[in-house]
């Protein structure tokens, strides 16, 4: 009895020892197809070929020229410092279950301080609105969707999944830099990674175009910064960055081009809205075809005054429907004062305008 207790003792080291041995060699199996599996990122600053996802190499649709932001010194330490981290804290796959394009998509563990935004947005539970609009109003592999402010991505992705083209704009240097990764992550690996594109700046009325004062709320990269005197109450941090006219984008950086048959362009400026949506009237005056728009209104428009509300109205007049939270038809938008709009306005948060034409191809409405 004594020899076999001898005998199985080393047996069961040897047994331990094997265990221990495979177990090693599973996880550095398992980290090595992580890796594989993880899009290799090359630097932000470089220019990718766009196809159409068909393989249109430099079809002039999907190239665009490089916005240059502007920024000062101060917004590119908070961009490099931000590059820097991202592929320290790594990616995961998601999936925006609760609406009717899933496709899954890739992104940065960097949420920008808003703990499980991610795994909060894939299942329908931020601004599911938002995204049944971009659901309704972007018909599948023909529309273009411009979006600014982009922020972090969720909604440049989404849309960005089954439109023909999808095109950010992000002025906060933060934001812009995990947006900008997100991108990225999602161009090799993703049948429509390159049809989506991010840059850096802004977008601002043609007397504000140039260098302007950028300031954040809480800290860079909260979805709380802006450009004008109704941001930021409590400043957390201040940067310069250039700001653009949209024609001047739309003509000279992403060539998109007049007539706008399909084209659909979401706003959310952070209460810089009473001095943008005006500044469009003299841009699309003329036009027979109007971009859609889906534009989002913030508790500090109730500080515009009465003539900025009638320049949005003006503006709004030029379109056949005016939808507050894509519900309400705007019955007295022909007669509506700036007064009555305010107060219309003060109690709702979205604006979609689009006209008769555009009706006819929407996707089913659910």
């Amino acid at each position: 009895m004594a020899m076999a207790a001898a005998i199985v003792k080393p047996d069961r080291r040897l047994r331990n020892r094997l265990w221990s041995w495979l177990f090693t060699v599973a996880i550095c199996i398992v980290n090595l197809h992580q890796r594989t599996q993880s899009p290799t990122l090359e630097s932000p600053l470089v220019e990718h070929n766009q196809t159409d996802g068909g393989g249109h190499v430099n079809d002039p649709l999907f190239t665009s020229e490089k916005v240059e932001s502007g920024w000062d010194d101060r917004a590119i330490q908070l961009y490099n410092r931000t590059l820097d981290e991202l592929p320290q804290l790594g990616a995961r796959n998601l999936t925006y279950w609760k609406f009717r394009h899933r496709g899954t998509f890739r992104v940065s563990n960097n949420q920008c301080g808003n703990h499980n935004f991610w795994e909060v947005a894939s299942r329908g539970g931020w601004e599911t609105d938002t995204f049944r609009i971009f659901e309704q109003y972007v018909n599948e592999n023909e529309t273009i969707v411009v979006d600014f402010g982009t922020w972090i991505g969720p909604t440049l992705i989404h849309h960005g999944s089954f439109s023909k083209r999808s095109i950010g704009i992000e002025a906060d240097p933060v934001a812009y830099a995990v947006a900008e990764y997100n991108v990225e992550l999602n161009k090799a690996h993703r049948s429509w990674g390159d049809r989506v594109t991010v840059d850096s700046g802004c977008v601002a009325s043609p007397e504000d175009k140039g260098v302007l004062e950028m300031k954040a709320a809480k800290f860079p990269g909260a979805s709380m910064s802006g450009i004008g005197e109704k941001v930021a109450k409590n400043v957390a941090a201040v940067w310069t960055v250039y700001c653009y006219t949209l024609p001047e984008l739309f003509e000279e950086y992403w060539h998109i081009e007049r007539p706008y048959h399909d084209v659909m362009i979401k706003i959310d400026v952070e209460s810089y809205e009473c001095k943008l949506i005006p500044s469009f009237y003299d841009w699309l005056k003329d036009e027979e075809h109007l971009p859609k728009m889906f534009m989002s209104f913030h508790p500090d428009i109730q500080y515009c005054t009465n003539e900025e509300y009638e320049g949005v109205l003006k503006f709004l007049r030029l379109y056949d429907h005016v939808l507050f939270d894509n519900k309400v038809e705007f019955g007295a938008l022909r007669t509506a004062t700036g007064e009555e709009f305010r107060k219309l306005i003060d109690s709702r948060k979205t604006v979609v305008i689009y006209q008769n034409h555009h009706a006819e191809k929407f996707p089913n409405r659910e």
